[in-house]
């Protein structure tokens, strides 16, 4: 039933890149999807080594990969990694190998596109630790890094809350878009007033959080007062039709041996006490 079937024609038709390498480590065989992952035909990658220089062009990361696979193939085990690699158009690519000695010289390598797969990994991980709308970190991964940081050596350790003054009021009067538009220039206010290390995120809906690590009383009170000030000077620059403004409590803790949850709810209570002298 098979016989106008041609091993090559099955080989060309599957959904993986397919590879053979003889015992001196030459290419016998390439089927189209693999050169269509790699960009590379047959004649152009004459062996395994070219192949690592091709696909690998950093020295470093190439021999740690290859390191990795010649002490696999040693032992006579399947080798089997997602790598980053560059295609012969200079794209980047993560592409899933593995690799079965097959017989007692050949190899066997099967490639898979997972570039799809690892960007949506990335994407997904991205949005476990951010908020959509304001780019900022969420409340979970400012709980971590408060974790993180308990022991850490970066004390003094300060933390700002900060809550955004008269957001309801937009959102009743002139509809969330607006709303929304308050919370993104929010966040973007204390992304430039802030350091890249500090942690800044949204933590509720009108709420967001600072994390300095390094930072005594006296800077972070600076730091807030440059806060005030820079929405302050927002109202006559966007001529919003509600004031924009943000209320903000701190605390420090000094030293390590009080826990920054603690520090957290003291700062958050002096947010509320400036907030109610507002």
């Amino acid at each position: 039933m098979l016989k106008d079937l041609s091993i090559e024609t099955v080989l060309n038709n599957l959904t993986m890149g397919i590879a053979i390498l003889d015992e001196n480590r030459d290419f016998i065989y390439i089927n189209d999807l693999t050169t269509k992952i790699t960009g590379y035909s047959i004649s152009e990658i004459k062996n395994l080594e070219q192949w690592f220089k091709f696909a690998f062009p950093d020295p470093v990361q190439r021999e740690k990969i290859h390191s990795a696979f010649k002490e696999k193939l040693a032992e006579r085990e399947h080798y089997n990694r997602v790598s980053e690699i560059k295609t012969k158009s200079g794209k980047n690519k993560f592409v899933e190998f593995r690799v079965n000695p097959i017989g007692e010289d050949y190899l066997l390598v099967n490639l898979v596109d997972v570039s799809r797969r690892i960007e949506r990994e990335k994407e997904i991980k991205y949005l476990s630790y951010h908020d959509e709308l304001t780019d900022l970190y969420n409340r979970r991964y400012f709980e971590e890094e408060m974790k993180r940081l308990d022991d850490s050596r970066r004390y003094p350790i300060s933390i700002i809350i900060g809550d955004l003054d008269n957001l309801k009021t937009v959102n009743d009067n002139y509809g969330h878009l607006l709303g929304d538009e308050y919370l993104r220039k929010a966040a973007d206010i204390l992304k430039e007033l802030l350091r890249a290390e500090d942690v800044v995120a949204r933590i509720g809906g009108d709420e967001y959080a600072v994390l300095l690590s390094k930072t005594d009383k006296k800077d972070c009170i600076q730091i807030c007062e440059r806060i005030i000030k820079k929405f302050e000077a927002q109202n006559s620059e966007n001529n919003f039709p509600v004031d924009f403004k943000i209320s903000l409590g701190c605390a420090t803790a000094s030293r390590s041996g009080k826990k920054l949850t603690d520090i957290y709810n003291q700062a958050d209570k002096n947010m509320y006490k400036n907030k109610g002298r507002r």
